[in-house]
């Protein structure tokens, strides 16, 4: 499936991939703090919020972010429920400031919204899981 996000400001993306790499960051650093979320989860967010990372940091001061890449349907919803993990775990939003929640906020509905719309566009099985998603995160996300 194409997994693509943005345009919107690259400095947002900036902001968020360095949010949640951060998190990422404590959670494996924790003894305690990530046994909602498994390492190779962990690892391919990682990975994925580098590449975020540099794309937005290679825009030109006025030029939108974009990122566009082939995902395979099992990986986005891989990823995605490590994120409805994350956005339900008491762990990660210790982590975290009220304002840095609502700051966040915006590109998060970004990001989910991509991968729903990713996911809706390959079909019955995978639109049910974008569902079950949205039907998850719709209050934290308001």
């Amino acid at each position: 499936m194409v997994l693509e996000l943005g345009p919107c400001p690259a400095e947002d993306a900036l902001s968020w991939s360095k949010f949640a790499r951060r998190i990422v960051v404590e959670l494996r650093t924790s003894p305690t703090g990530h046994s909602f979320i498994s390492n190779d989860v962990l690892e391919l967010w990682a990975t994925t919020l580098e590449e975020w990372f540099r794309t937005a940091g290679a825009c030109d001061r006025d030029e939108p972010f974009r990122w566009s890449s082939e995902v395979e349907p099992a990986v986005a919803e891989f990823l995605l429920d490590g994120l409805d993990r994350c956005l339900h775990s008491d762990a990660v939003l210790d982590l975290c400031t009220e304002e840095e929640l609502e700051r966040q906020r915006p590109f998060t509905k970004l990001v989910v919204g991509a991968f729903v719309t990713g996911l809706v566009a390959e079909g019955d099985a995978c639109q049910h899981y974008a569902d079950q998603v949205l039907t998850s995160l719709g209050n934290l996300l308001d």
